[in-house]
């Protein structure tokens, strides 16, 4: 009786460490995707003058970790001199600035939004334009200026993303995110502003 109970203790006992090794195995071998991602965005900015900005931007997090490329392009706008005969104001562009920016900063998630900042260096093209007006002659002319500059970029991002992982890993990089964007650079010609972001990969471990 002894020896069938000690038989009994000794099979039950292998067979759970056998199975225990397999499931080891299969989440040692169990892989996840890289967090990686891009998006595009959008809104007001205000430069020397008020405009708006957009771009694109490609991340990749490591760990808390979160490196990015910058490409934002910000316009300022100035009103023109209300004309009698067209009551309503019309605008000229005034800057147009190109923005190419390297990032590092911190991101930190939850299963459905996630929260980062991000500070580095940028090189600035911009291209600026201002109307030269004759009164006597009744006529305008544009004086215009190129000129180009570096600067510190910032920003801070608040996004929402799907939390429930899809069979194939490819629709998971299909299934978009919005996010809140304020985006700046401190610079010779500083700027700040505020918009909306459209972002497309893994912006989660699914």
């Amino acid at each position: 009786m002894i020896k069938r109970l000690l038989s009994t203790f000794l099979i039950l006992l292998l067979s759970g460490s056998i199975h225990a090794q397999q499931n080891n195995d299969v989440e040692t071998t169990e892989k996840t995707n890289p967090i990686l991602y891009g998006e595009i965005f959008g809104g007001l900015t205000g430069m020397k003058h008020f405009g708006f900005s957009g771009g694109a931007e490609l991340n990749y997090q490591y760990k808390k970790s979160l490196f990015s490329l910058r490409y934002a392009n910000v316009v300022g706008y100035i009103s023109n001199d209300i004309n009698p005969f067209f009551p309503l104001p019309t605008y000229y562009k005034s800057d147009d600035n190109s923005e190419y920016a390297v990032l590092y900063g911190r991101r930190w998630m939850s299963e459905r939004r996630s929260f980062s900042v991000s500070a580095g260096i940028s090189c600035n093209n911009l291209d600026s334009k201002r109307r030269i007006v004759d009164e006597a002659e009744e006529t305008y002319t544009y004086i215009r200026n190129y000129e180009t500059f570096y600067g510190v970029p910032f920003e801070a991002n608040y996004k929402w993303f799907y939390k429930r992982k899809k069979s194939k890993l490819v629709y998971n990089a299909l299934i978009p995110s919005i996010g809140v964007k304020l985006l700046g650079n401190i610079s010779k010609n500083s700027y700040i502003g505020v918009g909306v972001s459209i972002g497309f990969g893994f912006a989660r471990e699914y």
